[in-house]
């Protein structure tokens, strides 16, 4: 029997989002049940909306199981032990951010399996099954979906590679393989990105889930996949598994400087604490006194205040980066050796944009 499956959905003012989107979740959630006769939950964390999506939901069946903010996550569980496909939802009473709200709804999720999607993703109906299929190596901590731009129906995200260059850890250059080549190949990505991704809960939860530091968003699904594969886990690539995304439809609604400031000053912390080979991390801090020093002519002013957030955080981070030295079971030149190899393979066609890609289209 196919283990049960949690899908966690953040959401902050999405109604209009869960409208489009939320119908194509629970028709793949039934499809998986139905196949597999597997229990699945639908978990949606509503990170203090002030749109009616918590009065649409509860019209749409989802029950009321807690309040974050009063740790009674589990108070109603008795009338739905029976159900194939199960309705949760949580409120929080202030917003808490993606990966808090994540993390919320992952401590409540009663699965071993967590299905964590955006609100603003469309899933495929057969989507989930190749997913848990991975987890039968118990190695694996996430593996994430091949996804679609649904707008200009063209692939947006697939497996990732991980490189070091210019001071930093690259994260986003991406690969994809043929058909009949990923039937045969251990596609490994460097991270699941956190909108269309499955987790094993125990291990998220034995490493501590995202992390407060990234707050409200950006970096915390690749510090999270990082540390994974530094604690000796592995991060998987699924294409068979299809998701379509309304790229940025929550944060794209956000001022683009103060996006760009958060994404930079996340970074920084990424590789602060990560950065634990002494001649990396050296590197890494002559090109972050480059960077600022050209700053002004560059006209990219937003990296200075990026920089200051980011070293009025050092004490936290300085706490992150020893445990994480200590918890290590891999280096970082070991982890980038294991992709290096992997991207050398004749299969993998590696690249740095999704236009470079001939064939890119919606397969559906």
């Amino acid at each position: 029997m196919m283990p049960s499956v949690s899908i966690v959905i953040p959401n902050w003012n999405g109604l209009h989002l869960l409208k489009q989107f939320l119908s194509s979740v629970i028709s793949a959630a039934n499809n998986y049940s139905s196949s597999n006769k597997a229990q699945t939950e639908i978990v949606v964390v509503d990170d203090a909306s002030t749109d009616a999506s918590v009065e649409w939901l509860i019209q749409s069946g989802f029950q009321i199981v807690g309040d974050h903010s009063s740790g009674d996550v589990f108070s109603r569980q008795s009338d739905m032990e029976d159900k194939r496909l199960i309705l949760r939802l949580i409120r929080n009473e202030k917003n808490l951010g993606f990966g808090s709200a994540c993390n919320c709804g992952i401590a409540a999720a009663r699965n071993g399996l967590i299905f964590l999607l955006n609100n603003d993703v469309k899933l495929s109906e057969t989507a989930i099954e190749p997913l848990v299929q991975n987890f039968a190596d118990q190695s694996v901590f996430a593996v994430h979906c091949r996804v679609y731009d649904l707008r200009k129906g063209r692939e947006c995200g697939s497996g990732k590679l991980g490189s070091f260059s210019r001071g930093f850890l690259r994260v986003h250059r991406s690969y994809t393989v043929s058909e009949v080549a990923a039937g045969s190949l251990d596609l490994i990505s460097i991270f699941a990105g956190g909108g269309s991704s499955m987790y094993d809960r125990n291990k998220f939860m034995e490493i501590g889930g995202f992390d407060e530091l990234f707050a409200p968003f950006y970096w915390e699904d690749v510090e999270l996949s990082y540390r994974a594969w530094k604690r000796g886990y592995r991060v998987k690539y699924e294409p068979r598994s299809i998701a379509y995304h309304m790229i940025s439809s929550t944060i794209g609604g956000l001022a683009a400087r103060r996006t760009a400031r958060i994404q930079d000053r996340n970074r920084l912390i990424f590789n602060w604490i990560h950065l634990h080979d002494p001649a990396m991390l050296a590197k890494n801090f002559l090109w972050v006194a480059v960077l600022g020093i050209t700053a002004p002519l560059r006209m990219r002013l937003g990296f200075l205040a990026s920089l200051i957030e980011a070293t009025a955080r050092i004490g936290r981070i300085r706490k992150r980066r020893a445990g994480e030295k200590r918890a290590a079971q891999r280096k970082d030149r070991d982890i980038l050796e294991i992709f290096k190899l992997f991207a050398s393979h004749p299969e993998i066609q590696a690249f740095d944009d999704y236009s470079e890609l001939e064939v890119s289209k919606d397969p559906v």
